[in-house]
Formats: structure tokens, sequence, C-alpha cells
């Protein structure tokens, strides 16, 4: 990391002996007396009218609390430096806790490292902002509640004389909204400051997360003008961030904006974006950015696969497999399970010959154990029971097994999902397995006619059950068809 500090001709001096007391410092710090001179990889502390100001941080490469304006002398500027340098323990040798930048250091030191923030600290930290993003991602000793951060975040907004520091607060707010599901209320807020004179890098970050805020909105069917409003956002936002050097900031927005091109049915575009942000994740070298970037290609192309193109269906798993280098078991084991719940529906759909078919289901059984190894019903009841439904439907279409027969087994993980997916928690969920199990029903093998005459009532009331479940045409529609069904077995049994 480097650092640029922009100054007038008549300062340069000054700093540049400030920076000689420390060896080789100067081949990490560079002063310059015009703009045109700033690298944009490196971070800007700005030294004016005898005084020292530490520019926001766009790029996410610090905690996001702001410094307030310091006078100009050698210790405060050395502070600062290894500060944005990322040396806090050198930084500390430089500043005595009477001066009042200690205390700000301490704070952004602690949210940083994540050392909890007693009540002193809290309270000295001068603005609404800083307050704002100590309760929202330090380790405070008395956190608040969602109603008493999101009015503090509101009084920062309301309170702050500085368009530009606004924006960074809000930057951080919509954030907050968005992880408690607010998304309605982060776009509100966005849309509210898109008017105010900011600079390009306040503006990009409006436009960053004013796309995430719709995206998370996006429900079936897309509506095709907000996706295009969306793709453009992101699109402005990654030509930004490619001009300012910001490359891995980019390479996370071509992986949202694949997700638009997918869902405008443009898998061309898709693959090529999602291919571009993990080309510039291998360059740098993030294994945990990479994974998802190759998580959400595998993703693509098991969608194009269902979508009309079965020859993608070996491609998605080779790109499902290759995340399971970053997402090990002992690491990552809920993107583990994730991925291994897709490859095992995958190995139950792809088409393959009766010969090659024992193979497959034999995969697919070994993922979707690995998949229930991690989601017990105790600790992951929704997860758990999506993933016995799958495996129960992928067992219907299973070879014969020799040491137990698959559709038993079938029936049992149905039941199993059925105890988590009630009435009233899913039953949505629940009217789809009912689904599914009647179809497994008419499939299984009756031992009497006591048995059989025991099983049609059941079924006739699971068909019944699913219409006053959900009003979803496709869902009440088969239940009907099963019900007609049963009704004319009726007649050939009397």
């Amino acid at each position: 990391m480097m650092i640029t500090i922009l100054t007038a001709t008549n300062f340069k001096e000054s700093i540049s002996e400030v920076i000689q007391t420390i060896d080789r410092l100067s081949e990490l710090v560079t002063v310059v007396g015009s703009t045109n001179e700033i690298n944009n990889t490196t971070k800007l502390l700005i030294v004016e009218d005898g005084v020292i100001v530490s520019t926001l941080d766009w790029y996410d490469t610090e905690p996001p609390y702001v410094f307030p304006k310091v006078t100009f002398s050698k210790e405060n500027l050395l502070t600062l430096i290894f500060y944005k340098l990322g040396n806090q323990q050198k930084a500390f040798d430089f500043v005595s806790e009477e001066n009042h930048l200690y205390h700000h250091l301490l704070v952004a030191t602690h949210l940083q490292i994540g050392y909890e923030i007693s009540e002193a600290m809290f309270t000295k930290t001068g603005s609404f902002h800083n307050q704002c993003v100590i309760q929202h991602y330090g380790n405070y000793k008395n956190p608040y509640s969602f109603e008493e951060l999101n009015q503090l975040y509101q009084s920062a907004i309301d309170n702050s004389t500085d368009d530009e520091v606004k924006v960074f607060t809000a930057k951080h707010y919509s954030n907050f909204l968005l992880d408690n599901g607010a998304f309605k209320e982060a776009e509100q807020l966005i849309r509210k400051l898109q008017g105010n004179p900011i600079s390009l890098e306040a503006k990009n970050v409006l436009d960053v997360q004013l796309a995430s805020a719709l995206m998370a909105q996006l429900k079936l069917p897309y509506n095709q003008d907000t996706l295009e409003e969306i793709s453009e956002l992101f699109h402005n936002g990654i030509n930004f961030y490619e001009a300012q050097d910001q490359i891995v900031n980019a390479g996370l927005l071509y992986v949202d904006a694949s997700e638009i091109a997918n869902f405008k049915g443009d898998y061309i575009t898709s693959k090529d974006l999602i291919n571009k942000a993990i080309l510039i994740f291998k360059e740098a070298d993030i294994p945990e950015f990479l994974g998802e970037a190759g998580l959400r290609k595998a993703t693509l192309l098991y969608t194009w696969s269902k979508n009309g193109n079965p020859q993608y269906y070996k491609l998605a798993i080779n790109a499902f497999q290759d995340t399971l280098k970053v997402f090990k078991r002992d690491i990552h084991p809920q993107k583990f399970a994730e991925v291994h719940h897709n490859l095992a529906l995958i190995y139950s759909e792809i088409p393959v010959s009766s010969e090659e078919k024992p193979i497959w289901t034999a995969f697919c059984a070994s993922s979707f154990k690995e998949v229930l190894k991690f989601y017990s019903k105790e600790s992951y009841p929704y997860e758990f029971a999506m993933a016995s439904h799958n495996y129960a439907t992928a067992l219907m279409s299973f070879p014969e097994a020799k040491l137990h027969n698959n559709l038993d087994k079938a029936f049992g993980m149905f039941e199993d999902a059925l105890t988590v997916r009630t009435k009233d928690a899913y039953p949505f969920e629940r009217a789809l397995t009912l689904v599914n199990q009647l179809e497994l029903y008419w499939i299984m093998h009756n031992e009497n006619s006591e048995e059989e005459s025991e099983k049609y009532k059941t079924m006739l009331n699971k068909a019944y059950e699913i219409s006053q479940l959900v009003t979803d045409n496709t869902l009440i529609e088969k239940a009907n068809e099963h019900i007609e069904a049963l009704k004319n077995l009726k007649t050939i049994l009397n």
C-alpha cells in the first residue's frame, strides 16, 4: 500500500523533512502539489492551511471511521501515515494520550481488529457517523437494537452538513438496511441523495448501492425495465472502478452484472462477465472471491442446462467441483454443503444412457449425504427439509437397488420434509412435497388390499389438502389430476 500526500508547494519541503526522519518511508509516501499527480491506487492525505485531512475511504480498505481534521505536526502526520499504511502499532508511537487524535486512532484500530469498544470510547468519537459505524461494525459493549441504530443512522444523515460525509454515511446505512431486509427503505434513502453536488467517488457509491437495493427487490416475473436500470448502474460502476484502477471492486460488480444478464436470459453475456470476474480474482489471488465467482458461473451453466441446453450439464459439474477447491468441508462447511446440493441435483437430472445411470445415481446419493451431514433438522430445518425433499424426488428415478428399496427410502425422506414443512410454517413448500409424494404413492407396491385401501384414503386426503394450502394454479391443477385419478381408481376397485 502506498500513500499520496496532496499539499501546496510551500508545504512540500516541511512534509518531506518529516518523511525523511523515518528510514525508507519515502519509498511508500509520495508528496504532490496537484490532483493530476495523484495515483488512483494509493491512499490520500491532504495537508492544507496548516491542517491534515484524512480523506474518506470509498473503497473499503479500512474501517469507515471519519477522522477529524488535525493540526499539521510531525507527530500527527506520521500517526496518520502509519495508520493508512495499516501499521497501527507504529502509528501509536507518534501520538500521546493527551492528543485528541489518540482517541480516534484507538477506536479505529479497535474497529479494525475487533477489540471491544467501551462506553467511554463510544461517547468521545465526536460524530453521529462514527457512533453509527461503531454500533454497526464494532464490538461494542452495549449494542443498540435495530430500531435504535436505525434512528442513529437517520440522525447522522439529517445532521451532516458535508454532502460527501452524508453519502459516506448513507453507503453504510444502506448496507445496514439491506442486511436487515429493508430493501425499499435502502432504495428510498439513496434516491433522495442522488441530486446533491458530490464527487465522482460519492456518485459511484450511490449508483452501486442503488443497484444492490433494486436487485434485492427482484421477483419473478422480472420487470425488464428494472433489469435494464440495474444493469446500467452496475456497468457504470465497473467503468468507474476500472478507470480508478480498483480492479477487485470492478470484479465484484462483474459478478452481480453477470447475474442480472442471466435474469435477462442473455447467457452468453452472463458467462463473459463472470469469466472476467474469475480472471480478476485469480490474478489478485483472493480465494474466497474466486470461489464465489466460480459458484456463480457454475449456477449459470446449470441454469443454462435446464433451459434447453443439456450439453452444459457436464461443464456445470466441472465448475461446481472447481469451487470445492476453495469451499472445503472443514473451512467453509455451509458452502461445501451448498455446492454438493447443486451437484446432487445435476447428477439426478443429467440425461444419460441406462448403462451409465447407476454411476450417476451413486454420485447423486453421495452428494446428498454430504448435504444432510451439514443441514441437520435441528440446526437448519428449512435446508434439511429442502434437501430431504430433493433427495426423495431423485430417489424415485433411481435404478432398483440390491440392498434397499429406493421408493421406501424416498417415502421416508418425504415424511421427514413434511415434519418441517407444516401448513402454518411453509404452506407452499408443503404443497410441493405433497404433490411429489403423491406421484410416489402411485408407483409404490401394496402388500394387500387393506394396505391398498388405507393408502387410497391417505392419498385423497393429501390431494385435497394441497388446495387448502396454496392458490398456485399449477399445484392445484396437479392435485385435481390426482383426485380425478383416485376417483377413477375407486370405480375400478369397486
